[in-house]
């Protein structure tokens, strides 16, 4: 027989154990870091000084907490990765004006005493960042803006416009254009149109905290991250959906505007809602299991995130959305673990018990 046709049967009649149904934990870590360091791109092509120095500092201070907590420890499994990623995230959710030092000290000092109270990388149950950006906040709130705009601005049928209108949003030389091409093309097939300066928003808002800007680059980055089966769809799936319906449906009765005509758009381009619900709603070990749970958690996100958010334009609401949403998330994990258990003692065990026949 050929040696080389032999070969090749023994080796489709060998099993693979080592096959995964789903990513590993530092192929997940790789490509969701990958995904910040475009944030961290975008901040170099627009010369964002101020925020690439507090993005450093959050970073580093990530880094020297992992580092230290695994030297007392004496366990040397360093996952700089992990913490690469939680320094450029908190770094990309403080504003641009906060003074680094303050960024540094209050990093280094949430992340080394989270370890030890709350555990380690997926052992904890509370979001560290979101904890950290909180503290920096309540630190001086000064440096985080306000509602952009005020109730009686949602009062028009697009909100966004006064927020372009009023300049707080920088127009692109090609907004014009794009937009009129837009409405031509992929718009006019929906019987609708956008009107100008929804393009700037949706590329760069100008926003003071880094996240909130480039809305354009994180939309595709979720894209990227949901096909390559990253990160679950449920839970942002779920929570922009029910966010979104609350914004159109709800909020005009209490902003006085036209029934049935919140600004959508503009509740998703501000307050870091395409990044927060990407990168911050389902980090490790603070989300539910199983897809009943995860669907579960996305639903009543989207209900707090429109009880914190509003309609819009909040710089600090998302991260009081993650704590609240930490502390529903172990209610629903020990519905889980029960649900489990009472699966195992009433199938399992008795199927295990059965004499063998």
């Amino acid at each position: 027989m050929n040696t080389n046709i032999l070969k090749k049967s023994c080796r489709e009649s060998v099993p693979h154990p080592l096959c995964y149904i789903t990513n590993s934990v530092g192929t997940v870590a790789v490509a969701v870091l990958s995904a910040l360091v475009v944030q961290v791109i975008m901040l170099c092509v627009t010369k964002s000084f101020q925020s690439l120095v507090i993005v450093l500092c959050a970073t580093v201070a990530s880094v020297l907490s992992e580092f230290l907590y695994r030297l007392v420890r004496e366990k040397f499994s360093y996952s700089w990765i992990t913490s690469c990623i939680q320094g450029i995230l908190l770094g990309l959710l403080v504003p641009s004006q906060y003074p680094p030092a303050a960024v540094f000290i209050t990093a280094f000092a949430v992340f080394f005493i989270t370890k030890y109270a709350f555990g380690g990388f997926a052992g904890s149950w509370v979001n560290s960042v979101a904890l950290c950006v909180i503290i920096l906040y309540f630190m001086n709130a000064d440096f985080f803006p306000a509602f952009i705009l005020e109730a009686e601005d949602f009062q028009v049928r697009n909100a966004a416009q006064t927020l372009i209108s009023g300049g707080s949003v920088s127009i692109l030389p090609c907004d014009s254009s794009v937009t009129a091409f837009l409405n031509r093309t992929v718009f006019r097939l929906m019987g609708i149109s956008i009107p100008e300066g929804y393009v700037s928003l949706f590329w760069d808002n100008g926003a003071s905290i880094p996240a909130f800007r480039f809305n354009l680059i994180t939309l595709i980055s979720s894209i990227v991250l949901l096909s390559l089966d990253v990160v679950n769809y449920e839970i942002p799936l779920c929570f922009l959906a029910v966010y979104a319906v609350l914004v159109r449906f709800v909020s005009p009765f209490f902003t006085g505007c036209a029934p049935m005509q919140g600004d959508m758009l503009l509740a998703f381009l501000t307050s870091g809602t395409l990044f927060y619900s990407l990168f911050m709603l389902q980090w490790y070990g603070t989300v539910p299991m199983t897809k009943a749970g995860r669907i579960t958690y996305g639903i009543i996100s989207g209900l707090f995130g429109f009880l914190l958010l509003g309609p819009g334009t909040s710089s600090s609401g998302f991260m009081f959305v993650i704590l609240v949403m930490n502390l529903i998330s172990t209610v629903i994990q020990f519905a889980e673990d029960a649900a489990v258990k009472k699966y195992v003692n009433k199938n399992l065990i008795p199927a295990m018990e059965e004499p063998n026949v």
